[in-house]
């Protein structure tokens, strides 16, 4: 392997931060889903952001498309993860060709083509492409290196897991390099899932771009389009990662993400996650205040909450309000929500500001006959409040229920889960 010690490299990293996905339903109605709140202060492009930060990667572009209002709040100038300053800076690269809706990005790859002048601007030798919306710490100087040192083209990071029908996967040999990729195949063909973490030659990238398919368009993905495409002409390899990592495009698997929060397999102090502390749904709130009849168990409460109730196995963004004899458990409660005394809530995602009235029943443990196939419904028996919705007294929403954005729900109402 080449010997890379002593080798200067300039690296741009691009953070795909621009989609939304049905999956996530009433949470991403207004904002991609890389701005989705997460553990109380983050949000999950934090990850991405901080990864970059600690591996001392300053130039990032975020490819952002759809309701990119709160993702640029939260992004702000990049000071919050220090891409302040000389040769650094964390910018938001909209689309901007052309004024009809088919020169907005149509794939991954097509924006990061959009945008190439980024990347040639800072005369950059690697360019780095990573998701917005992964749970996971990793150096990415490991990988760059790893890249380097086999003078690969292009270098995927696989992790190994079960078979998913929403990722990539590849096949490769002792060295690692690739021999075959299939995109999203419906059946089991390898154990090694692509994890969107793309090193790529910035030179064999452009010739990719300028050859007869990129200047046709025929480039949209890199998963479907220009992975495949460099099989054939490239030197392609993969990095095995082993450690923790969680994909947040389903509800359960964003559900589930909290849970391996709290049973500690994810540490956010150790992996040295930074969020924008200046957001102002964070900045300036109390320290939280727990009345004389709190239970709090297994959770993390947020500061700016009060806490006069029972909260067990939960998450609590700032702001959020238990009150006297209300009982929360296994649930994650986003900025501001209230929980009206005496009220239950079982297995919940509420979304910001969302009011829930006294004495109401929400969510709870999934039925004996629960059906063992997500396909039935996306959530699972998962209940999802939308931002600022209002839920009367003594309601009761039934587990697997979806309530849309703003949505009044009248005193007394029984709102049963559609299939």
């Amino acid at each position: 392997m080449k010997d890379v010690s002593l080798q200067p490299i300039r690296t741009v990293a691009m953070i795909l931060a621009g989609g939304r996905v049905g999956e996530l339903s009433v949470l991403t109605m207004e904002r991609p889903k890389a701005a989705l709140p997460f553990a109380g202060y983050y949000r999950i492009i934090d990850f991405a952001l901080s990864n970059l930060m600690l591996a001392g990667v300053t130039r990032v572009g975020i490819l952002s498309q759809y309701r990119p209002a709160s993702l640029i709040e939260h992004v702000g100038t990049g000071e919050s993860w220090d891409f302040v300053g000389l040769d650094r800076g964390a910018k938001i690269l909209p689309p901007f060709w052309g004024g009809d809706a088919g020169d907005w990005y149509q794939g991954n790859a097509d924006a990061v083509h959009q945008n190439w002048n980024y990347v040639e601007d800072y005369e950059a030798d690697v360019l780095l492409v990573v998701s917005g919306d992964h749970i996971y710490s990793l150096d990415y100087q490991e990988i760059i290196r790893f890249h380097l040192e086999r003078e690969a083209d292009l270098t995927i990071g696989f992790k190994q897991m079960p078979h998913e029908p929403h990722f990539g996967y590849g096949r490769m040999d002792e060295t690692g390099r690739v021999l075959e990729y299939w995109e999203k195949p419906s059946k089991p063909v390898s154990d090694h899932a692509s994890l969107t973490i793309y090193v790529i030659d910035v030179k064999a990238l452009r010739e990719v771009f300028e050859s007869e398919d990129g200047r046709l368009g025929k480039f949209l993905e890199f998963g479907r389009h220009v992975i495949p495409y460099m099989l054939e002409k490239y030197r392609v390899f993969g990095y095995d990662f082993g450690d923790y990592w969680a994909y947040t495009r389903t509800i359960p698997m964003y559900y589930q993400a909290h849970q391996d929060l709290i049973s500690g397999k994810i540490d956010i102090d150790a992996w040295g996650i930074r969020t924008n502390l200046q957001d102002t749904l964070v900045a300036d709130q109390p320290p939280a205040r727990f009345g004389a009849n709190a239970v709090v168990r297994d959770s993390l409460v947020s500061t700016g909450c009060q806490i006069d109730g029972e909260v067990i196995r939960s998450v609590l963004s700032p702001g959020v309000r238990v009150e006297r004899g209300a009982r929360v458990v296994d649930s994650i409660l986003c900025h501001n929500t209230v929980v009206g005394a005496g009220s239950v809530v079982t297995r919940t995602i509420s979304d910001k500001h969302v009011v829930l009235g006294a004495e109401c029943t929400c969510g709870g443990d999934a039925p004996d006959a629960a059906p063992t196939e997500q396909s039935l419904n996306p959530h699972g028996w998962i209940t999802v409040l939308g931002k600022k919705c209002e839920i009367g007294d003594r309601t009761v929403l039934s587990p697997g229920t979806s309530i849309i954005p703003e949505q009044k729900v009248p005193t007394g109402a029984r709102v049963e889960r559609r299939s």
